[in-house]
This record gives structure tokens, C-alpha cells and sequence, in this order.
């Protein structure tokens, strides 16, 4: 479940995970099973590049407008 995450980019671990959904900041996993979650991919992959253009976009950083 969690290595499926880091093979689109996403290198946290559970907690940090469970803390940033509760806050609306990843998202959200599905319940697949009792015991099995897992996410849509298109979210994980939008949620990486929305990441990747605030990093682009922020002050400071090379190509950044200052």
C-alpha cells in the first residue's frame, strides 16, 4: 500500500499521511476491504504535481518571480 505511494513520488510515512489527510492536505485513502485502503491514482499523481508547481512558484526558488 505504502510502496505502491512512494512509486508515484510520495516518500511519507503512515503518520504523517494520516496527519495531513486529516487536515484536507492529501487525499483521501479508500476503503477497499476490512482491513485494506488504498488511493486513486489520478489524486496521488495530482496531488505530486500540484506540489511540484508550488515548489516552482515559490519565493526563492530558482524561476521563481521574485
Amino acid at each position: 500500500m505504502f510502496g505502491e505511494l512512494r512509486e508515484h513520488g510520495v516518500l511519507l510515512g503512515r503518520r504523517q499521511i494520516d496527519r495531513l489527510e486529516a487536515r484536507n492536505r492529501f487525499p483521501k485513502r479508500v476503503q477497499i476491504g476490512d482491513a485494506r485502503v488504498g488511493w486513486v491514482e489520478t489524486e496521488i499523481d495530482a496531488h505530486v504535481k500540484a506540489k511540484i508547481t508550488g515548489r516552482s512558484r515559490a519565493a526563492g526558488t530558482l524561476g521563481s518571480a521574485r
